[in-house]
């Protein structure tokens, strides 16, 4: 039967700079009470990196971060949930510290949603449990529609769905965007631009401002550069990432997926976060959900896009509550 739970969470965000400053040195200093170990997992191409927090024979929660991030925008949120939960959190291709695609291939959708299945089919899981930011939370949307038998748990923070696009809007200006990721294709690897570690964290925190507080930037950067010999540091994500030359899904498509969810379902939104289409579409798509989840939860809480990573305790207590649902 189906179980419906719709809360509204409210935060109140008076926090100023030195106490936020002084919530992610504490939480951070927690991560070192926490048992965590860098892990490879092996590609065709190379590797996907990760960080597993917990006991290694228990099958831990799969981790997905967002577009351009990294598994480091998970090391406040971890130390915060329950001990006895294991939680993997990794680097999509391209991303951190995993391996980047080869010449001549693209980043897509699909791409990542098949990483994340080759993962579980490492391990051997016959279950797995999904937490995914932005981004990731998509990818995870997409795999539990793929694999309703497969997914125990769904958890998606501030973008809940896939974003919808109409394909003949999308292909407005396409063709340059091949352009474009031709063009970044062809570049050097070695002559991409390189920064002190101060400059480093300005130019992520300038792109990503109104998502992520400068704290948060820093954090996503331990995994997000790599320090050349100079000592001046590069970004390690792959520079044909800029580019989106994914065409996506229509709305039509997204609620067929929805329907398709048969697993337990948490959506967090972020009440400063971002939104991508119109809030109808994403309505309408919660709607199918309700009906299609064994069990479905609606939060907001007070914080923009980043919220788990710059406020980890306003969603860690949330999360820990919804993985209690066996």
């Amino acid at each position: 039967m189906l179980q419906l739970i719709r809360r509204t969470v409210w935060h109140r965000s008076a926090e100023r700079m030195n106490s936020q400053k002084q919530c992610l040195h504490n939480v951070v200093a927690q991560t070192l009470e926490r048992e965590v170990k860098e892990i490879r997992i092996p590609v065709p191409w190379g590797h996907i990196a990760g960080k597993w927090w917990g006991p290694q024979d228990a099958r831990p929660v799969l981790c997905l971060h967002g577009y351009q991030d990294n598994a480091g925008t998970w090391d406040t949120l971890a130390p915060l949930l329950p001990h006895d939960i294991s939680l993997l959190a990794v680097d999509f291709p391209g991303h951190g510290l995993s391996s980047h695609l080869p010449p001549g291939n693209a980043y897509q959708y699909l791409n990542f949603v098949l990483t994340v299945h080759r993962i579980v089919k490492h391990y051997g899981w016959e279950k797995v449990s999904l937490l995914g930011h932005s981004f990731g939370s998509a990818c995870a949307f997409l795999y539990s529609a793929l694999y309703p038998e497969c997914v125990e748990h769904y958890i998606g923070l501030d973008i809940i769905k896939p974003v919808s696009n109409d394909p003949v809007r999308k292909l407005n200006g396409h063709g340059k965007r091949l352009d474009q990721f031709l063009h970044l294709e062809s570049m050097n690897p070695n002559s991409a631009p390189s920064y002190t570690y101060e400059e480093a964290v300005e130019h992520l925190h300038r792109s990503i401002k109104k998502w992520a507080t400068k704290e948060g930037c820093e954090i996503l950067l331990r995994r997000g550069t790599i320090k050349k010999a100079d000592g001046r540091y590069c970004f390690s994500r792959d520079a044909r990432l800029k580019v989106d030359i994914g065409l996506n899904f229509s709305h039509q498509d997204v609620l067929q997926f929805a329907a398709n969810l048969k697993c337990k379902v948490l959506n967090i939104k972020a009440l400063q976060g971002i939104t991508m289409e119109k809030p109808e579409e994403v309505e309408q798509c919660l709607d199918v959900v309700k009906k299609s989840a064994a069990l479905y939860e609606y939060h907001t809480v007070e914080g923009r896009h980043h919220v788990h990573l710059d406020f980890p305790e306003r969603v860690a207590p949330i999360i820990s509550n919804f993985l209690k649902y066996k």
